[in-house]
C-alpha cells in the first residue's frame, strides 16, 4: 500500500518542515509514502485534483493568502470530488477551530504549527489511515444501489436507519461522519437482510457497535459521534445488555 500525500501549505518554511517530516517517517517506519503534489494556492489544487482514492491524504493549511477559512473552503471541494480521501488541517493551536470544522468535512485531524509534537502527530495520523485502509479491505460491508452504481460502506460506519415517512419504500441511513443517505429499501427489508442491526423502534434500526449508551429518561440511544435516535421502552433493557462490555 502506498499512501499519496497532497500538500497545500502557504508558507515555504512550513512546507519544507512537513516534507522533511514525511521523509523521516518513511525512513523510520513501515509506511510507504509518496508526495503526489506540493502546492501553494487553492487554484492549483482546483485544477489538479487527483483521481479519488482512499490512499489520498490532503494536508491543508487552514489559512491561505490571508484568508482564514480558505483551507476549509477547498476541503469542501475535495470532499465533493473524493469521499474516500483523508484530510488533515495545518493551523495555529485553536480548540474552537477544531470543534467547529472537524465534522463539516470529516477532517481526520488538526495539527498545530506552534506545537512541538508535529512529527508524532503526523506519524500517528498516517499510521491510523493505513490501519483503517487495511481493516476496510477485510471487514464486512453494507452494499446499496445509488442510481446506476453499487456503493459499499463498512458496517462500523453506520449509526442507524430511519423509516422515510414520506416514502414507505425507502429509509434514511445516518453514518458516523454525519451523512444522511436515502436508500431504496424500507426498514423491514433491511432488518431481514442485515441481521447485525437492532430494531430499537418501529421506525428505527440501529447498529449496536456504535451505541455509546442508553438515555432511559428520554428513551434514546446515544451514539459515539453524538447522534441520538429513539428507543421504545420495551427494547431499552435489551439494547443496554447488548452494548455492555
Amino acid at each position: 500500500m502506498n499512501l499519496k500525500l497532497i500538500f497545500l501549505i502557504q508558507l515555504t518554511n512550513y512546507a519544507l518542515v512537513f516534507l522533511s517530516l514525511v521523509k523521516k517517517i518513511s525512513l523510520f517506519s513501515t509506511l510507504r509514502l509518496t508526495v503526489l503534489k506540493q502546492l501553494d494556492s487553492t487554484d492549483q489544487l482546483r485544477l489538479g485534483l487527483p483521481i479519488a482514492s482512499k490512499e489520498n491524504i490532503f494536508i491543508l493549511d487552514l489559512e491561505i493568502n490571508g484568508i482564514k477559512t480558505a483551507g476549509l473552503e477547498i476541503s469542501k471541494l475535495i470532499r465533493q470530488h473524493d469521499e474516500l480521501a483523508s484530510i488533515i488541517f495545518i493551523t495555529v493551536h485553536d480548540e474552537f477551530v477544531y470543534t467547529t470544522y472537524k465534522y463539516r468535512v470529516s477532517a481526520l485531524d488538526f495539527i498545530a504549527k506552534d506545537q512541538g509534537n508535529i512529527y508524532e502527530e503526523m506519524k500517528k495520523d498516517l499510521t491510523h489511515i493505513q490501519k483503517e485502509i487495511q481493516t476496510a479491505s477485510t471487514e464486512e460491508l453494507f452494499t446499496y444501489k445509488s442510481y446506476y452504481q453499487e456503493v459499499h460502506i463498512p458496517f462500523r460506519n453506520i449509526c442507524y436507519f430511519e423509516a422515510n415517512h414520506t416514502n414507505t419504500h425507502s429509509a434514511i441511513m445516518y453514518t458516523t461522519d454525519n451523512q444522511e443517505i436515502q436508500l431504496n429499501y424500507n426498514l423491514r427489508t433491511l432488518a431481514k437482510n442485515e441481521r447485525c442491526f437492532f430494531r430499537s423502534h418501529r421506525s428505527y434500526l440501529l447498529n449496536p457497535q456504535q451505541v455509546k449508551g442508553v438515555d432511559f429518561l428520554h428513551h434514546q440511544a446515544i451514539f459515539y459521534n453524538g447522534l441520538r435516535c429513539p428507543v421504545s421502552r420495551r427494547h431499552e433493557k435489551e439494547l443496554f445488555k447488548l452494548i455492555r462490555p
